[in-house]
């Protein structure tokens, strides 16, 4: 799977979920919006080995 965060690239080349793919990129699961293939997915989901995934932080104010 190709993964995009901020102006990196990474590959991988196994399946895994969400909340396991932001674990092995140091990313909070509470800060970050995780989009697969265009379509936002839940910790839970997994993700294909051939999905485009796209990594984004989710900011908040008031």
């Amino acid at each position: 799977m190709r993964v995009l965060v901020d102006k990196k690239e990474y590959n991988f080349s196994k399946s895994v979920s969400v909340k396991k793919l932001l674990e092995n990129l140091n990313l909070n699961l509470e800060s970050h919006i995780v989009l697969v293939d265009g379509i936002i997915k839940t910790p839970d989901s997994k993700i294909p080995e051939n999905a485009e995934v796209r990594i984004v932080r989710a900011i908040s104010g008031g």
